[in-house]
C-alpha cells in the first residue's frame, strides 16, 4: 500500500459497499447547506461558501479515479423526506449548472486560441514575405523582427490557452461531475 493511500485512508473513510471515499459534513440543520445571504428560491440557491470551500478542498485530496459519497450529519433537524429529495435534486442541479458554465469557458478559450493561432500565422507569413525586402531598409528590417516576435507571442498564447487553461478547467469539470454523481445521504441525531 502506498504512502498516499494510507494517508488518504487515515483522513477519509471508505464505503465498504462500493469503495467510494466518504465526505462527512457536520451541520445543524438543512439551512446550513445554503448561503445565508442568498434569498433566491430553493432551486437557485448557492451552497454556503465555507461548505463549498471544504468540498473543493476535500475533492482535491481524493484521487480522480475514486468516486465520493457525501453524508450530512444534522444535530438539530427533524427529518423531512420531501426536503431531503429537494436537497438531492438541488445539489445535482447546482453542480450540473457549474459544469455547463465551465464548458462555456472551454469553448471561449478554444476560440481565443484559434484567433491567436490565426494571428500568429498571419504574422509569420508577413515576416516571411517581408524578409524578402528587408535588404534595402533598416526600418523594414526592424519591422520584420517585430512581426516575427509578435508571431511567436501569439503562438505562445494559443499554446497557453490550449494546454494549461483548458487543462485546469477540465480538471474542475471532472470534480464537479464527481459531486453531481455522488451519493448524498442524511443522518440525524
Amino acid at each position: 500500500m502506498g504512502r498516499r493511500k494510507s494517508l488518504l485512508e487515515k483522513i477519509y473513510e471508505q464505503n465498504p459497499e462500493n469503495g467510494n471515499y466518504i465526505l462527512e459534513l457536520s451541520l445543524v440543520n438543512y439551512a446550513d447547506i445554503f448561503n445565508e445571504w442568498d434569498h433566491a428560491p430553493m432551486r437557485r440557491k448557492d451552497i454556503d461558501p465555507d461548505l463549498l470551500r471544504f468540498l473543493d478542498d476535500s475533492i482535491d485530496d481524493i484521487p480522480m479515479k475514486h468516486q465520493i459519497d457525501i453524508i450530512c450529519y444534522f444535530s438539530d433537524q427533524v427529518r423531512s423526506k420531501a426536503r431531503e429529495t429537494q436537497i438531492l435534486t438541488w445539489f445535482r442541479t447546482f453542480y450540473l449548472f457549474y459544469i455547463e458554465l465551465e464548458k462555456r469557458k472551454i469553448r471561449r478559450i478554444t476560440q481565443k486560441a484559434l484567433i491567436c493561432l490565426l494571428i500568429s500565422a498571419v504574422f509569420f507569413v508577413l515576416s516571411y514575405f517581408g524578409g524578402l525586402y528587408v535588404h534595402n531598409s533598416m526600418l523594414l528590417y526592424v519591422l520584420s523582427d517585430v512581426v516575427i516576435i509578435g508571431g511567436w507571442v501569439f503562438l505562445w498564447e494559443a499554446i497557453t490557452f490550449l494546454a494549461f487553461e483548458r487543462s485546469s478547467i477540465r480538471h474542475l469539470i471532472k470534480n464537479y461531475r464527481r459531486f453531481a454523481d455522488a451519493t448524498l445521504s442524511f443522518r440525524y441525531k
